[in-house]
């Protein structure tokens, strides 16, 4: 069996930073370090920093004191300032695009702009995000259908989270922009997220089976593993090495793999070793 390792498999830029932020925080500390839920998504590389002295937690209000790192995603405006107020230690791990997408929005709004914001509605970003945006202007929406039941507008700002799909973002804003007299479209997901998106399309149609390494509550794993499916059937999404023992690959000559943004090396790695040594 020949197996083909997506070259953009792996960590972006943006959780590599978090994680060094995350683990030089727990080194530095004396204080118990926490992140806002999990820093990333994948409970590995969670695991891994609890082990280093990060505490991952469900209800940051729980605690008055020690510090608090904001995950990669982002956090509503509100909460940080509720976080400031309480006098918590506050380290910044939010991804560079995310704080990019935060301004433009922000900026749009003081504007006077109606924000529509694409992405799943209850993901950490997206809850970020529409902080930014004037709280009775703006609208987040995830598919073409929902772009055309919207009012028509006089002006509109659209973006997307920074992991959403890049062809469906270009398919839904097009919509949009055609119900507004004004409209300003902010090409927001990150370069690392289409790389790895245009990457998988070509494995996958080249392949007789795929395999995406990743956590399932992460976006951008998920959708490569969509977008992999939609083009050979034989696509597994699995977190760990485990999960193989349940997957037929009998006749599988080429197989292909990625990872998502958020997958630590040294799980994909493990899936590879399995692979080898039982297939």
């Amino acid at each position: 069996m020949e197996i083909i390792l997506a070259k953009t498999a792996g960590f972006c830029m943006g959780v590599k930073r978090a994680m060094q932020i995350a683990s030089q925080t727990a080194l530095k500390n004396e204080s118990q370090v926490y992140t806002c839920g999990p820093l990333i998504h994948n409970p590995q590389a969670v695991e891994y920093l609890k082990k280093q002295g990060v505490e991952s937690l469900s209800d940051w209000r729980s605690i008055n004191s020690g510090t608090l790192i904001i995950r990669a995603h982002g956090m509503p405006a509100q909460d940080i300032e509720e976080m400031k107020a309480r006098g918590l230690n506050i380290v910044d791990a939010t991804c560079p695009h995310v704080v990019t997408s935060q301004r433009q929005i922000k900026k749009y709004a003081d504007l006077g702009y109606f924000i529509v914001i694409i992405g799943d509605k209850d993901h950490p970003e997206i809850l970020s995000l529409q902080s930014f945006a004037d709280q009775q202007r703006f609208r987040v929406i995830s598919s073409l259908q929902q772009a055309k039941e919207l009012d028509k507008l006089d002006q509109i700002m659209i973006i997307a989270q920074t992991t959403f799909n890049a062809e469906e973002f270009a398919e839904i804003a097009d919509a949009l922009s055609r119900k507004a007299k004004q409209a300003v479209v902010c090409n927001s997901i990150c370069q690392a997220t289409s790389e790895r998106q245009q990457e998988v399309q070509k494995l996958a149609a080249n392949a007789d089976a795929v395999i995406v390494v990743g956590g399932k509550a992460s976006a951008n794993t998920r959708r490569l593993a969509e977008i992999a499916a939609s083009i050979c059937s034989r696509t597994h999404h699995i977190e760990t090495e485990e999960e193989l023992e349940g997957i037929d690959l009998t006749g599988v000559k080429k197989l292909a793999i990625t990872a998502g943004a958020s997958t630590p090396d040294f799980i994909t790695e493990k899936v590879i070793e399995h692979i080898r040594k039982n297939f």
